[in-house]
């Protein structure tokens, strides 16, 4: 029972699978199967045997527990072996914890009878308060929002001090450590204590490890982000001085040579010319420049960008940021939009205005499938996103709501 209650304490904060509970009445019958095959080999006064026999007890634990929380949660394999890990020490602390409080009413002379209703009910009713704590402690704070990240060095290492951690257990579940000075006892639960903050500090330190790279990576993309915006806009000044080139000399053609080219050629080389001179002009040189290159992207995959923006209104922003802000926006809406399987629904619209001294700034497309969301370069998209709302005060919300997803960002106006 501790050792499917530490299992459900750290199953139950992550993202279920289907029929959740009657995994979990599985996964409570299997350990209480291998616990009346295996309790047996735990009853041995050699302390070598008993050595052995717990070891051989941990790992078949072990791997029932990870096979188990692998089926209940959606987890990765290497992230179930860990909670495995992790659920193997909680519940023989929560063990030892008890027979350490059984001692103390030994020697205090009120000892307990394992047998009364009133003893079994104060034991459930610790074990429910014990890992409804770890629950809500431990249990969601190991992970990353839910998910655990776990590579091989890590899990690796967990393993190593869970075998330690077990193999002092063994040493206290011995008959021989009833002889033992208190100064031992103490000593080796200290030393299990020791394990148990390690592979915590483990924990911790891998996930800012990885924090770290991530902010490195983060850093890397903001940067060539805000350095491309005078590219972009190199590129979109050329390619209208060119079109309208094209659309001049298409004219003189008309004009001097009017049979020497079909009228549907040149009318469909004029419209050509004419939908990539289209430069928007919303006010604002650095939004302009995003909707030109956008507008093109758009084209060139099936999308319709829909844009209502009144750029006059952003002059306070580095161009830098405001080119990183909107291309970040609009690509996340793009991604969306292309993966959208009815091509009616390829619309994204986009609104820049001013409302009660706020600068409103709203991208709507169509909603992604999950999974599709939180690959990882989408989301450093909405990490720089918000990365830059933070840095000019503002605030940052999405939403999905009937089949599309809303990206809503609010600024205040700066006056004067």
């Amino acid at each position: 029972m501790l050792r499917w209650g530490a299992a459900l304490a750290f199953c139950y904060p992550l993202k279920h699978r289907e029929r959740f509970w009657l995994r979990a009445v599985e996964l409570l019958l299997s350990l209480m199967a291998l616990t009346w095959l295996l309790d047996p080999m735990a009853q041995s006064n050699s302390l070598v045997q008993l050595q052995v026999s717990l070891l051989g007890m941990y790992v078949g634990f072990f791997i029932l527990l990870g096979a188990m929380i692998y089926a209940c949660v959606e987890i990765d394999k290497k992230s179930a072996l860990y909670c495995a890990v992790w659920s193997l020490l909680t519940a023989q602390t929560a063990y030892e914890g008890w027979n350490l409080f059984e001692l103390l009413c030994a020697v205090k002379s009120h000892p307990l009878n394992m047998n009364s209703v009133p003893v079994k009910l104060l034991q459930v009713l610790t074990g429910v308060v014990f890992y409804g704590v770890i629950c809500g402690t431990l249990a969601r704070k190991i992970p990353d929002k839910g998910v655990y990240h776990i590579g091989p060095r890590q899990l690796a290492s967990a393993f190593f001090m869970g075998i330690m951690f077990m193999l002092q257990a063994a040493l206290l579940s011995s008959a021989q450590a009833l002889d033992w000075p208190m100064s031992v006892v103490g000593t080796t639960l200290i030393g299990q204590l020791y394990f148990l903050t390690l592979l915590y500090l483990q924990t911790e330190l891998f996930k800012k490890s990885d924090l770290q790279k991530e902010m490195e990576t983060l850093n890397l993309l903001y940067e060539r982000q805000r350095q491309q915006y005078q590219v972009a806009r190199q590129n979109v000044n050329i390619i209208n001085k060119r079109c309208h080139e094209l659309r001049v000399q298409i004219a003189a053609l008309r004009k001097l040579a009017p049979g020497a080219v079909p009228r549907e050629t040149l009318e469909e080389a004029e419209n050509a010319a004419r939908l990539y001179d289209a430069g928007a002009n919303s006010g604002n040189e650095v939004l302009d420049v995003v909707l030109t290159e956008k507008t093109l992207l758009c084209q060139s995959r099936r999308v319709q960008l829909n844009a209502v923006a009144n750029g006059s209104c952003l002059q306070g922003f580095e161009p830098g940021d405001l080119y990183a802000l909107f291309a970040n926006a609009l690509d996340y809406a793009i991604e969306g939009a292309v993966r959208t399987p009815d091509p009616a629904r390829r619309n994204i619209d986009l609104l820049v205005c001013v409302r009660q001294s706020f600068i409103v700034i709203n991208v709507i497309s169509p909603a992604r499938e999950p999974e599709a969301a939180a690959t990882r370069t989408e989301a450093y998209e909405l990490k720089v996103l918000r990365r830059i709302v933070q840095k000019y005060s503002g605030t940052l919300t999405t939403e999905t709501q009937n089949g599309f997803f809303a990206i809503k960002i609010i600024f205040p106006l700066k006056q004067g």
